[in-house]
């Protein structure tokens, strides 16, 4: 790895005054942060997280692209949704996974300001954006085990099956990232596709280095204030990725970039952006409401 060293100018208020700052970027994306959002926009956005307006928000933004939440229905369809429950943050009650696609379609999403979103599937959210294939997608699977001591092994396969049919169907396998923190799980989808990008989600940088050298996965997914900067470099000594969440606000962000991490997914992707000189700002009252 080649230290490259980066100037570059951040907005440090409200007001976008610039700050300069100095970066030294040591990682194995090129010595560059993939910048993703956290669900979309983020958790603060006016939009509801997953939701397709906050995803398509944070991609119009100039993110490199954004994490999202999967669960997969019974009729083998890839749903973006975080909670066990639809009731928690829908119109709708009931269990993605004992579903049928049918019975979601129409439900929408728990929102103060809007109440005509929907809640989408993986397809209908590729068929909508333009150039998908320029953008990553990190998708956490939402497995929403009952019973850790069962065989889950049939349902690990079924949605194994289903991510890499959905993948392969949009020819997007180069572009997807896969995280969770099953071992057995994330052991299923590498015997079916040797070459998916699995993340393995830890929650100790000891043992989850560990593991993630043990079962050759892309890479390991950690909250920012769990791992240093040493231990960063230790995984990229392991040709492991990085990535880092939980990042909420300018000072997290800021924080979590001196890590040379090689992905960060944010709730401020708009400063993060404009750490970087990447942000493109949206049109219209309501992109102006979430900067």
């Amino acid at each position: 790895m080649q230290k490259v060293l980066y100037i570059i100018a951040f907005f440090a208020c409200a007001s976008c005054s610039k700050d300069p700052a100095i970066f030294s970027l040591d990682n194995l994306n090129n010595n560059a942060i993939g910048c993703f959002g956290h669900a979309g926009m983020g958790s603060r956005s006016i939009y509801p997280v997953n939701s397709f307006e906050s995803l398509e928000s944070c991609l119009n933004r100039g993110a490199d692209g954004t994490e999202m939440d999967v669960q997969v229905t019974k009729d083998s369809v890839l749903v973006i949704y975080h909670n066990q429950n639809l009731s928690a943050a829908t119109s709708c009650s009931g269990r993605i996974k004992e579903m049928n696609w049918s019975e979601i379609s129409e439900c929408k999403m728990n929102s103060n300001l809007f109440n005509t979103i929907d809640v989408i599937s993986f397809d209908e959210f590729i068929s909508k954006i333009p150039n998908p294939h320029t953008h990553t997608f990190t998708l956490d699977c939402k497995l929403w085990i009952d019973d850790f001591n069962a065989d889950n092994s049939a349902y690990f396969k079924f949605f194994a099956r289903t991510l890499i049919n959905t993948i392969d169907k949009h020819n997007l396998n180069q572009n997807v990232f896969i995280e969770n923190p099953d071992i057995g799980f994330l052991l299923t989808a590498k015997e079916m596709r040797d070459d998916l990008k699995l993340f393995y989600l830890a929650e100790n940088f000891e043992g989850g280095l560990e593991q993630t050298i043990k079962w050759g996965f892309y890479g390991i997914s950690m909250h920012h204030t769990q791992l240093t900067a040493e231990q960063v470099k230790t995984a990229h000594n392991n040709n492991l990725r990085v990535t880092l969440f939980g990042v909420l606000s300018e000072k997290e962000n800021y924080s979590a970039v001196e890590k040379s991490p090689d992905f960060m997914q944010t709730d401020d992707i708009v400063y993060l952006l404009k750490i970087f000189g990447k942000y493109k700002k949206g049109n219209g009252y309501f992109y102006s409401m979430t900067d």
